[in-house]
């Protein structure tokens, strides 16, 4: 297993006389096949397709609703207290150490299932209502850490990339985050998308890290 970390780039990073990069401009973790296949596998095993719903979108004036043309994939919520739920939230805490972000808990986690054509256009995980309700965690909390563990085989789909974008508009492709079992780790407020899936069926199991609002 091993892991790999993203530095965004800025006017500073071919200077030699800068300051080191801080910690808040890396933009994502990853730890490649974190999970065994039988682990994947049991996660997938654990729902039924019927057991999925159109996923829906977070709008700008707090409502939500499905927008195929922004978002086409299937999800269905875990409880947090599920062995799911230690997938994301274990190494959550270990990318953590390196952000230092103040965080109560696990707040959501999702399973998702994109089939042909499923994706999700650029966006942040931040939501516009900012402060929510988690029954098992409280109140007055956001999402700071977002968390996605890819589940299924590399060869059982084309496309459903995951990218990423910079504070100078680079798009970067994790060239390891097909690898089943792999788990990618970034502050809720980068910048992300999942491109089209050409073929197959590709599941993912994401969560989110609430805790206070930043200040």
């Amino acid at each position: 297993m091993e892991q790999t970390d993203s530095i965004a780039q800025d006017d500073t990073a071919h200077d030699a006389a800068a300051p080191a990069t801080s910690p808040r401009h890396v933009l994502f973790r990853m730890w490649d096949g974190a999970f065994p296949e039988s682990v994947c596998q049991a996660a997938i095993d654990e729902f039924t397709d019927d057991d999925f719903g159109d996923a829906f979108i977070s709008r700008a004036d707090g409502t939500s609703g499905v927008e195929p043309l922004t978002r086409r994939t299937r999800d269905v919520f875990v409880d947090p207290n599920h062995w799911i739920g230690s997938l994301v939230s274990h190494f959550s805490h270990q990318a953590n150490l390196l952000w230092r972000l103040d965080l109560t808990g696990l707040g959501t986690v999702t399973m998702l299932k994109y089939e042909e054509s499923g994706h999700f256009t650029w966006h942040v995980d931040v939501l516009a209502k900012e402060q929510l309700v988690y029954p098992q965690l409280g109140s007055g909390l956001e999402r700071k850490v977002s968390v996605t563990v890819n589940l299924s085989d590399p060869d059982d789909y084309d496309g459903g990339e995951l990218q990423f974008v910079d504070g100078t508009g680079n798009v970067l492709t994790l060239p390891n985050q097909r690898e089943r079992g792999s788990v990618i780790v970034f502050p809720s407020t980068v910048g992300h998308r999942v491109t089209p899936v050409t073929r197959g069926v590709r599941y993912a199991l994401v969560g989110w890290m609430v805790g206070p609002p930043l200040r």
